[in-house]
């Protein structure tokens, strides 16, 4: 390892890498393309996903390890000196709970559906974690769901998990 070589650095990318890795290996379980219209299945947008930030976590695991990346201005900090003991502590807690909101999200979506259920991780992490205005966050969520159905339910097709708002699941005799 080189000398500058920050080993939490060459973790955080690993991580990423292995995300990516279980995205594109759990994509196999749904297809590529819809068999009745041949328009984009379920499985191309993980998978494709799943590649591209494996491969990335690993180019840049692999730069970490060959040159470093602490380099001057690159925002690296050796100390936290600059945060008094309450601030890194405010600091922490955001982190725990914007990770926390992910994996309840992700349990969520089974239940709600993939949009409204980052369409409610957004709103709680804006009005919560960031402490904006009520109204600013609606609409940044509301912008969310309306961007993300655009691009993916009438751009590209992609069948997106609908939970209790799945027509069949009401009209279910």
């Amino acid at each position: 390892m080189k000398q500058d070589t920050r080993p939490s650095v060459v973790v955080a990318y690993a991580a990423l890498a292995a995300v990516g890795a279980a995205f594109f290996a759990l994509s196999f379980e749904y297809h590529w393309s819809n068999p009745e219209d041949g328009a984009v299945g379920p499985g191309a947008l993980p998978r494709v996903a799943g590649l591209a930030l494996l491969l990335l976590g690993l180019v840049l695991v692999g730069q970490e390890l060959r040159t470093g990346t602490a380099l001057e201005g690159d925002g690296l900090v050796v100390e936290d000196g600059d945060h008094s003991p309450e601030e890194r502590r405010r600091i922490r807690r955001k982190l725990l709970a914007v990770v926390a909101t992910m994996v309840v999200t992700a349990l969520a979506i089974p239940l709600l559906g993939l949009l409204p259920a980052l369409t409610l991780m957004t709103l709680f992490l804006a009005v919560v974690v960031e402490r904006q205005p009520l109204t600013r966050s609606l609409l940044v969520a509301g912008a969310t769901y309306a961007t993300a159905h655009l691009i993916f339910v009438v751009v590209l097709r992609v069948p997106l998990p609908l939970g209790v708002f799945d027509p069949a699941v009401w009209s279910a005799q």
